[in-house]
């Protein structure tokens, strides 16, 4: 039971540090009180999280193209074709 209270009283100062940081960077970049800025946080929150989001996508479907070369690429090693070109992307 102790471990699960640290546990949350740490991840709900997290959250609020993260609050605060985010909240004085709007007040230094837009010139407005702190207290005005809180009021922006969930806002800025949002269009952080559909960042990462929008950058998650992006990263995995690079990943999966990039692993299905690779797999055709061994696919052809395999079966003899190896005499194919190999890209130059393909040697590490």
């Amino acid at each position: 039971m102790g471990k699960l209270v640290f546990c949350t009283v740490a991840l709900l100062g997290t959250v609020a540090g993260a609050a605060v940081v985010t909240a004085l960077q709007i007040s230094r970049r837009t010139g407005r009180p702190f207290v005005e800025a809180l009021s922006e946080v969930p806002t800025e929150a949002k269009r952080w999280l559909d960042d990462v989001n929008s950058r998650l996508k992006v990263a995995v479907e690079t990943g999966k193209s990039a692993a299905a070369a690779k797999e055709e690429e061994i696919e052809r090693v395999l079966q003899g074709d190896d005499h194919l070109p190999v890209s130059p992307e393909s040697v590490v």
